[in-house]
C-alpha cells in the first residue's frame, strides 16, 4: 500500500525507532537525552536522533489528510479513554482517504484467560493485578508509558475506533496488515500479549 514518498507515522515509538517512518513519543527523556551529558546524568534511554518529541494527545502535527499510514504500538494503554479517543479522532484527520490505522495493545483477554487457567495458584489474582501494570511507579516521572491507565480486548479498542469515527475497524492478527512493511516495525516479541486492530479512513 505504502511506498517510499508517503508519510507514515509511529506513534508512541519508545525507543524503537524504525527508518522512514516519522517516529514520535512523548517522553521528557528525549529533551533529556539530548541535554549535554544528559544521558549521564539523568540516566536516559538511549533515544534515536530521528524521534520527535510531541504530544498527540493535544494535536497530531501534520495537516488533514496528509498521512498514509499509523502505526502505534504498546502507547494508547497507557492514556485515559478520553485521551485515547481523541489521539484516535486525530489520526482519523490527518489520514488520507484510504489510509490506514493500526493499534496493537497489551489484550485483556489474554491476561484474564491466563488468570483463569492458573486455579491452582494461589497467589494468581495478585500475579494478574501485576501484569497489568495499573500503578503508576516513580519511573512515570520521567518515562510517562511505564505504567497503563486503561486496558483494551478486541470489542472496546473496535468501538473506540467506531467513535473516534472509522467505520469498519476489525481484529487483525501480528504482521497480517494492510501495511506493506509491517514485517519491519511489528515486533515478534510483542506478539504473545498483544491486541492487533486495523482500521481505514
Amino acid at each position: 500500500m505504502t511506498d517510499a514518498a508517503e508519510l507514515k507515522l509511529n506513534i508512541g515509538c519508545g525507543t524503537s525507532g524504525i527508518k522512514g517512518w516519522v517516529n514520535i513519543d512523548n517522553s521528557p527523556s528525549i529533551l533529556l537525552s539530548r541535554l549535554p551529558f544528559g544521558r549521564r546524568i539523568f540516566r536516559t534511554p538511549d533515544w534515536p536522533r530521528d524521534v520527535r518529541r510531541a504530544d498527540v494527545r493535544k494535536r497530531i502535527p501534520f495537516p488533514a489528510s496528509s498521512v498514509s499510514c499509523i502505526y502505534s504500538s504498546h502507547a494508547f494503554e497507557c492514556l485515559t479513554y478520553e485521551e485515547s479517543l481523541a489521539v484516535a479522532r486525530e489520526c482519523c484527520r490527518v489520514l488520507r482517504p484510504g489510509g490506514v490505522l493500526r493499534i496493537v495493545v497489551p489484550d485483556l483477554g489474554i491476561f484474564v484467560r491466563d488468570y483463569l487457567a492458573d486455579a491452582a495458584n494461589a497467589m494468581a489474582s495478585h500475579r494478574f493485578i501485576s501484569r497489568l501494570l495499573l500503578t503508576p511507579t516513580f519511573s512515570d516521572m520521567v518515562h510517562p508509558g511505564a505504567h497503563h491507565k486503561q486496558m483494551f480486548d478486541g470489542r472496546s479498542l473496535v468501538h473506540m475506533l467506531q467513535e473516534a469515527g472509522f467505520t469498519a475497524p476489525v481484529v487483525s492478527t501480528f504482521g497480517s496488515s494492510r501495511i506493506a512493511e509491517i514485517a519491519e516495525i511489528e515486533l515478534e516479541s510483542r506478539r504473545s500479549e498483544s491486541l492487533y486492530v486495523e482500521a481505514m479512513r
